[in-house]
């Protein structure tokens, strides 16, 4: 437990499942979604041992904050109506056990991220300035088959590791972390479009241009500087998707 649960207010409990709930409709907005299927999830405010997580069934484009879920590490909904997708269960206690730092887990399976899984190179960070966000800062896992059970959430979760900020999950899709919700939004649609422009620079045909090692690493160092801009991407999509809602 981070803290006492109840020095946490309702308000900030509730703002990470709004936020939480807000970036399912963003992501179907922008077509990340498989249909009903894939899985956010960030870890309770208050505890460290409880996450939320969406409830199987609804599409992405209508999950609201009654959506979310609170589950705890043992399965049991803490919170919430619905129950739970067991591969989306097993990867996000799999990361939240092992990783306490990954705040938020993103696992999508994206049309241009999930391309990029299925080839030898995967992403290349030095090919664009996009791609630099996540210069030295992503792994790989091979495909272990469906997380069915706790041993290929635990090995999913076991792939993060130390400075990584997404990992690609060979033959399968993408997965992000972040330390809240908007941070890790702005990962997951940075990562689609450096793949997307990787995937459309290979099918020229020509040969590609990659920056030099200390060009990439001065490009991935100034994108941590740049603290105020997932807060501010992640203000902006949810005022676009409100607009095509209403």
């Amino acid at each position: 437990m981070t803290q006492d649960q109840a020095t946490v207010s309702a308000e900030a409990i509730h703002a990470v499942k709004d936020d939480l709930a807000a970036s399912f409709r963003i992501a179907a907005m922008h077509g990340y979604n498989e249909g009903v299927d894939n899985h956010f999830s960030a870890v309770h405010p208050a505890r460290d041992d409880w996450f939320f997580l969406n409830r199987y069934g609804p599409h992405w484009s209508e999950i609201t904050t009654d959506d979310i879920i609170t589950v705890d590490f043992d399965g049991n909904i803490v919170e919430g109506d619905g129950q739970w997708d067991v591969t989306a269960f097993m990867i996000h206690r799999g990361c939240h056990r092992a990783h306490p730092q990954a705040r938020v887990v993103f696992h999508t399976h994206q049309p241009y991220a999930t391309a990029l899984s299925i080839t030898r190179g995967g992403l290349d960070t030095r090919l664009s300035q996009n791609a630099t966000h996540f210069h030295n800062r992503v792994g790989r896992l091979p495909y272990g088959g469906l997380a069915s059970g706790e041993a290929e959430g635990d090995r999913i979760g076991s792939a993060i590791s130390e400075g990584q900020i997404a990992v690609i999950l060979d033959n399968h899709g993408v997965m992000v972390i972040g330390q809240d919700v908007p941070q890790a939004w702005f990962r997951l649609y940075f990562f689609e479009r450096a793949a997307q422009v990787q995937l459309l620079a290979q099918s020229t045909g020509d040969e590609l241009i990659r920056m030099p090692e200390e060009v990439a690493v001065q490009a991935q160092a100034f994108f941590d500087t740049e603290t105020h801009a997932p807060a501010a991407l992640f203000a902006a999509e949810r005022r676009r998707e409100e607009r095509l809602r209403s």
